[in-house]
């Protein structure tokens, strides 16, 4: 059984539906830390979770400013955001109507680093971040924790269909300031075709990573496994 300390911290935002199915084949070497505002589904998560040592489940959003914010709720699952979906980018795709806004609620948002120095959560060795377009926001609230960081996959829009949203390239050079590259892009084929959004991942580059100390080396490889990174 690995040591809790040595466990790869994996930050999930965004995390309805439960832990990504690649982590499956490690709960023995990972500690999950969840984001979910909704109470109903975090209970369902801490189900899921309970075999996990040091798992953690908190019931807050995550921003770039603690206080409360507007959820705008979609008509399809994954359609909701803390953005306003854009109906003019929509117009010519046929999930347009999954991005019809049924309901506006008010959700408790923190800036990751301020729970960090509260002592609520872990610092991050692995962020994974879906949140419909407010993604950039969400990395802004890690603050200098994000040095320290070994690698993130970020759901990334080439265009907009939320208001506001940053795109690939923002978030591409705002994570090159911690060191951390683009190393792969899995498109998400939702608009008839068109090359919209995908998962970006991001790590150290791995010279860098060849020069870590064996416990952050072995938690890097870990994760490059996991998120399938190129390993040439």
């Amino acid at each position: 059984m690995t040591n809790t300390n040595d466990r790869l911290v994996v930050v999930d935002v965004g995390a309805s539906g439960g832990l990504q199915s690649c982590w499956d084949p490690y709960h023995d070497r990972i500690r999950p830390v969840l984001f979910e505002p909704n109470r109903e589904e975090a209970i369902k998560l801490r189900d899921g979770l309970a075999g996990i040592p040091g798992a953690l489940v908190v019931e807050m959003g995550l921003a770039s400013r603690t206080g409360q914010h507007t959820l705008h709720i979609g008509r399809g699952w994954g359609c909701t955001s803390l953005h306003e979906a854009d109906p003019v980018a929509l117009e010519n795709y046929g999930i347009k109507p999954q991005y019809d806004e049924i309901a506006r609620i008010s959700v408790e948002c923190r800036r990751y680093d301020s729970l960090f120095a509260s002592g609520l959560v872990p610092a991050p060795d692995a962020i994974k971040i879906d949140v419909e377009g407010y993604e950039y926001e969400v990395l802004l609230g890690f603050g200098g924790l994000l040095e320290n960081c070994l690698g993130l996959m970020v759901e990334s829009w080439v265009y907009p269909v939320y208001r506001g949203t940053r795109l690939l390239g923002e978030i591409v050079a705002y994570l090159q300031q911690f060191g951390l590259v683009l190393r792969r892009y899995a498109p998400i084929d939702a608009f008839d075709g068109d090359l919209v959004v995908g998962d970006a991942f991001f790590s150290l580059p791995r010279a860098v990573a060849a020069r870590l100390d064996p416990v952050r080396r072995a938690k890097f490889e870990l994760m490059s496994a996991a998120w399938g990174l190129p390993t040439g």
